[in-house]
């Protein structure tokens, strides 16, 4: 076998990286989210051997809050990928080194990963975020089903988010780092990400004040992303208790008996999904990596990222 070398994407590629994506990938990876990108060749390094593509690494700018609502330039990392008959050569990391050269104007590096010890050599530190509740939830009163009925239910596919950006701005600013500001690109690929998920509003006139969005995987039903608009504007409690009753009306009917709900740790939120489901418990998502380029990155406030932020 022949050195790699590496390259950037080209349209022919294609093929090729949808095979090495499904291998190296479980479940397999499929480029749906990557074609939302229409940069996605400049945003992309493959390494190469004589017997075709044997790597990827795909590098997404991004700006996510910081601190004090601050906003970083950073570079997401993802689809990284090694054919097992290119593995043990330190393929990862000559990757690695070749997309962050893509990057001069980026302040820190982001990825998330199962395998941590493959990036410490390139500079990468672990960190943690308390992103969802698992555990039991309870069914729904009697009053349920009337708050229920001010919901309004549709899956999601392209197009759904458009509504909802200005809900998801407002309920992030200042109150949730990580977060990104979600241009037309993050909002497209949030919507293949969750495509199929359903999508609960709860609308004021023509505005709408709330969402939430679920799947259910067998028994567990899955709160992979929801915001209320902030402060009183909209009666914004009454639409978390509205939305959660709708979802609590759906899942008793499907015979959900647990929950895994993807919420920022704020104050409110744990308030509301305590009364929904009081015996579930904080768990960490500890895949996250971060690396300094022009700066440390400042994530001291409460982290979240949903289903829709990843890459």
């Amino acid at each position: 076998m022949s050195e790699a070398t590496i390259r950037a994407a080209r349209p022919d590629d294609q093929a090729e990286l949808t095979a090495l994506w499904a291998a190296a990938f479980t479940p397999p990876l499929a480029p749906d989210q990557w074609l939302i990108d229409h940069e996605r060749l400049a945003h992309t390094r493959v390494a190469e051997d004589d017997a075709g593509l044997c790597g990827s690494i795909y590098g997404l700018p991004k700006r996510l809050r910081e601190d004090d609502g601050g906003i970083a330039e950073v570079h997401a990392i993802g689809s990284v990928a090694v054919a097992e008959r290119a593995r043990g050569h330190g393929l990862a990391r000559r990757l690695v080194t070749a997309t962050l050269q893509t990057a001069p104007d980026a302040d820190w590096a982001l990825l998330f990963t199962g395998t941590p010890e493959v990036y410490r050599s390139s500079g990468f530190e672990s960190f943690s975020m308390a992103r969802t509740l698992a555990g039991p939830w309870h069914a729904p009163g009697a009053a349920a089903a009337a708050a229920a009925d001010r919901v309004e239910r549709e899956s999601v596919g392209l197009g759904s988010f458009r509504p909802l950006r200005e809900v998801y701005e407002r309920s992030r600013a200042g109150r949730v780092v990580l977060a990104p500001v979600r241009g037309d690109r993050d909002t497209a690929m949030a919507e293949v990400r969750m495509t199929g998920a359903t999508l609960y509003r709860r609308t004021e006139g023509s505005t709408v004040i709330g969402y939430a969005i679920t799947e259910r995987r067998g028994d567990v039903g899955m709160l992979l992303e929801s915001a209320v608009l902030p402060g009183v504007e909209g009666d914004a409690e009454g639409a978390r208790d509205d939305l959660l009753a709708a979802i609590a009306v759906d899942w008793a009917s499907a015979g959900v008996t647990s929950c895994d709900l993807a919420v920022p740790a704020l104050p409110e939120e744990d308030l509301a999904l305590r009364s929904f489901a009081p015996e579930a418990v904080r768990q960490a998502d500890r895949t996250g990596m971060i690396r300094p380029l022009r700066r440390e990155a400042r994530l001291h406030g409460i982290r979240h990222l949903t289903a829709g932020d990843y890459f």
